[in-house]
């Protein structure tokens, strides 16, 4: 147990887990005691089942997805997950022939490393809409927190770092040159806990379980598995197969033209490829897309 530094409170801690949030005043602090600043969070502006009445409706727009999945796609279960998130304010002043430029740019980085490699990694998350964090409209909402085990003097050296390449790049696209960019200065405007609610849900289809994540404060869904129509699946094959048997007598009757030949080969081995990649495929994953 740890002792919250603003209520008194015991507050449980797991293994790795470097920042802590008191359950009862809300206030986050590394496990030394020390409060890591503004904490905030995300409002659930979605139910559950209305993101996946959406998610229904936008899988249609698929060619992929069967013609029946809206009435066949059922609900299975989920999970409200608040994944915390460090947000930074970042200033970085950048040199050039001829001048200089202050740019301010917003960072946001994985405040926990189980969520390194998944589709959460990479938000494009801003401060606005954000409130301050609530414990009890957690538990009200039936989510569940995930503290965070990367600590915050670790976090900033990321993100002035990740800040000094976005503020080159940003002047190198307009000078088109980047080795003549030189940074002057950075500097951490402000920092910010920000715990983000993310649904992960399953659902069936045909007896076969699917799933997909969305975050609940603005219905972007962040990673999904849609099935694939076997009429779609054969078309594919048929398209696969077709496209290889072309590219063989294009080079056989083509041996007069050898660039030509060549060119169209290659053309119809990429459309081959990838019809039978699609073809084989029994599921699609989609990842970063607005479920709107």
């Amino acid at each position: 147990m740890t002792v919250c530094p603003y209520c008194g409170a015991n507050v449980e801690r797991q293994a790795g887990e470097v920042v802590l949030t008191c359950p009862y005043c809300g206030t986050a602090f590394t496990i030394q005691g020390v409060e890591v600043g503004e904490h905030l969070m995300g409002r659930v502006n979605y139910g559950v089942q209305q993101l996946f009445h959406t998610f229904k409706a936008w899988a249609l727009r698929m060619p992929e997805t069967p013609n029946d999945f809206v009435e066949k796609a059922s609900f299975e279960n989920y999970s409200l997950v608040f994944h915390p998130f460090w947000l930074y304010v970042v200033k970085v002043r950048v040199a050039y022939p001829g001048g200089s430029e202050e740019i301010v740019l917003n960072i946001a980085l994985p405040a926990s490393t189980s969520m390194i490699g998944t589709p959460i990694e990479k938000p494009k998350l801003s401060l606005a809409g954000k409130v301050y964090y609530s414990h009890k409209y957690v538990l009200s909402n039936g989510g569940k927190i995930v503290n965070p085990d990367v600590d915050p003097s670790s976090a900033d050296q990321k993100a002035l770092t990740l800040a000094e390449e976005l503020a080159q790049q940003s002047v190198a696209f307009r000078f088109r040159e980047k080795a003549r960019l030189r940074v002057e200065g950075k500097e951490i405007v402000e920092r910010k806990l920000v715990h983000q609610p993310i649904y992960q849900v399953t659902y069936t289809y045909n007896g076969k379980n699917y799933k997909f994540i969305a975050d609940a404060s603005d219905s972007r869904v962040l990673y999904a598995e849609v099935p694939v129509e076997l009429k779609f699946r054969v078309a594919a094959l048929i398209c696969g197969i077709s496209s290889l048997v072309l590219g063989s007598v294009t080079l056989l009757f083509a041996g007069d033209h050898p660039a030509f030949a060549l060119t169209s080969l290659l053309g119809f081995l990429v459309v081959g490829a990838v019809s039978l990649s699609k073809a084989l495929a029994s599921t699609v994953v989609t990842k970063k897309f607005f479920a709107e």
